[in-house]
């Protein structure tokens, strides 16, 4: 570990053209598979056979045969060595249609794998394998580049619509609740550094706070408070676990200057302090 930065991996680091298929049992030493990092792209997991051990945001994810989990741009994984038989698809998200992701950043960081039947698995399985074909095929043709957007929208959606249920559900409620929600999670991704009180997420929507927390509520369950404190955590934890940074350093470049404050939020939200959780899992 060291005071930098977690390394981020860019898909353009790993492959061209915004795609990686990997065979889990022929990856090698894969930088982007063996340490820890994060990626800037989303990643998708089919197992076929056995188990896959995973460390995503200091939480250990088991994924078992005939199951199929995704990974977000931004989250911090490291793999271990295991005996599974598995695709890993990355996928910049350029290449993905808007409506998937608005599906899977449903999970806010808290996604869980999902079991599939034989016959779904089977079909995932298939259309892995055709991407992978054409990927690794040379050969030039002038529909090429179109025949790969097409597997890429099919297996992306294939693993999209195993995590589609909550999201449907939440379009049988007031539709303008999901809209803000979505804007907010969208806001949160890219702004939780920096905007830490509910009314600056209400003013950059242009809504007003207790209308932004109703709707948030509503449809995760939590209020706008909790999510902002939640993404602050989840990255918290990441630096404590994956850099050699202080304490007072982390709680400032995640906009905190008094970090005792800081060290509160984190003793509210995780139950330990920001010591005591370094001490249990680094």
């Amino acid at each position: 570990m060291s005071n930098e930065l977690i390394p981020t991996i860019k898909l353009d680091e790993v492959i061209e053209l915004g795609l990686q298929v990997v065979d889990y049992r022929k990856a090698g030493d894969l930088h982007f598979l063996k340490s820890p990092h994060r990626n800037e792209h989303y990643l998708f997991v089919l197992v076929k056979e056995g188990n896959l051990k995973l460390i995503v945001d200091s939480h250990e994810v088991l994924i078992p045969a005939q199951s199929v989990y995704y990974i977000l741009p931004g989250q911090v994984m490291q793999h271990f060595d295991t005996e599974a038989d598995a695709y890993v698809i990355a996928i910049d998200a350029f290449l993905l249609h808007q409506t998937y992701k608005f599906i899977l950043d449903e999970g806010c960081f808290a996604q869980t794998p999902v079991a599939i039947n034989p016959l779904k698995a089977g079909r995932l399985q298939t259309a892995i394998s055709l991407l992978l074909a054409e990927v690794t095929d040379k050969s030039f043709n002038s529909f090429k580049e179109h025949v790969k957007r097409g597997l890429i929208d099919a297996v992306a959606g294939m693993f999209t619509g195993e995590y589609a249920d909550s999201t449907i559900a939440h379009g049988r409620k007031d539709s303008s609740a999901v809209r803000i929600t979505t804007a907010f999670k969208r806001l949160i991704f890219a702004e939780y550094k920096t905007l830490k009180k509910p009314s600056s997420y209400a003013s950059a929507l242009h809504i007003s706070t207790p209308y932004l927390n109703e709707a948030v509520k509503e449809i995760s369950g939590n209020t706008v408070s909790y999510w902002i404190q939640y993404m602050i955590m989840i990255e918290a934890k990441r630096l404590l676990i994956y850099t050699d940074k202080t304490i007072k350093a982390i709680a400032y470049e995640l906009g905190y200057a008094d970090y005792t404050y800081f060290s509160r939020m984190f003793i509210n939200m995780v139950k330990m302090s920001p010591m005591a959780f370094l001490k249990k899992y680094r």
